[in-house]
C-alpha cells in the first residue's frame, strides 16, 4: 500500500513538471510514543517500500512525527531549490490508542496499520511553488488561459466569440481579445501575459472557417481549420504535451 502511495505521488508531481527529488527518510524522534518493536515495524516497511521503488534516500535521524516514522519527499524547482511537499507516515501506534479494530475475513478481531498520506503537502504551499517554478509561464493543460481569439476587426468578432462558445464547450480555456487595440498590441498583451495559444482571425480565416494559429515561443502555425485546431489543442491538453508535439494524421 505504502508503494501505491508512492507511485501515485510520483504520477501526480511529473504531470505538474516536478521530476527531481530529494527522499528523506524520518526516523523516531526524542518524543514519541509506542515501544521499539512498534517503530521498526514501520520503519522497516518504509524502507521496503522505498526499496521496491529503487528510490536512494537519506535518513533523516529524529525527523519523524512522535506517532511513527514518515518518507518526506522535496522537489526541486527550476531554480535547483528544494521544497518540502509529499509525506507518507506509517502508524502503528494511533490505531493501538484509539482502540481501533477490524474483522478479517477468518472472522478474528485485528488490528490496522494507519498511514498517513499527504500527496501535495500544504496545498497553498504547493501551488505556490508551482507558480513560482514556471514564473506564471504554465503549459498548455495548467494555464489558466489557454488560447485567445484575435479578431482584426470588429467584423471578425462575432465569429470569434462563436468559435470560442464551441471550444469551451469542449473544455478549452479561450477568451477572446475583441479591444480596440491594433493586431500588433493584442499579440503583443498575449505574449507578455503568457498566453500559450493566440488564433488571429481576418476575413479570409472568417470566410474559410479556419484561424491563423501562434504558439508562444513557438511562433506561427500557419492557417487551421476549426476542426484541426480544436482536435489538436484537446490532444494537447489530454496528453499533456506542446501543442507543436501534436499531430494533425492523429485527427
Amino acid at each position: 500500500e505504502i508503494g501505491r502511495i508512492l507511485d501515485l505521488t510520483e504520477e501526480v508531481l511529473q504531470k505538474f513538471g516536478f521530476n527531481k527529488y530529494q527522499i528523506n527518510l524520518s526516523t523516531r524522534p526524542a518524543a514519541s510514543i509506542g515501544g521499539d518493536d512498534i517503530w521498526k515495524l514501520a520503519t522497516d516497511a518504509l524502507v521496503e517500500a522505498l526499496g521496491r521503488k529503487g528510490w536512494d534516500y537519506v535518513t533523516d535521524e529524529g525527523g519523524g512525527a512522535f506517532y511513527g516514522p514518515k518518507i518526506d519527499i522535496k522537489i526541486q524547482d527550476a531554480l535547483g531549490r528544494y521544497w518540502q511537499c509529499s509525506t507518507v507516515q506509517c502508524d502503528f501506534n494511533l490505531p493501538e490508542r484509539f482502540d481501533l479494530n477490524f474483522i478479517a475475513p477468518d472472522g478474528t478481531k485485528q488490528r490496522p496499520i494507519m498511514i498517513h498520506r499527504a500527496i501535495f503537502g500544504s496545498i497553498e504551499r504547493f501551488f505556490g511553488i508551482l507558480v513560482e517554478n514556471y514564473a506564471g509561464d504554465f503549459p498548455l493543460w495548467l494555464s489558466p488561459e489557454q488560447l485567445r481569439l484575435l479578431p482584426i476587426s470588429d467584423t471578425q468578432a462575432p465569429f470569434c466569440q462563436q468559435v470560442a462558445e464551441e471550444l469551451r464547450a469542449a473544455g478549452v480555456r479561450v477568451t477572446v481579445d475583441d479591444s480596440a487595440n491594433s493586431l500588433g498590441k493584442k499579440i503583443r498583451n498575449a505574449e507578455v501575459e503568457k498566453v500559450p495559444l493566440t488564433g488571429v482571425v481576418g476575413n479570409a480565416e472568417m470566410t474559410e472557417g479556419s484561424v491563423a494559429l501562434r504558439v508562444r515561443k513557438e511562433g506561427e502555425m500557419g492557417s487551421l481549420s476549426l476542426a484541426e485546431l480544436k482536435s489538436r489543442v484537446l490532444q494537447a491538453i489530454a496528453l499533456n504535451v506542446p501543442f507543436v508535439d501534436t499531430k494533425p494524421s492523429a485527427l
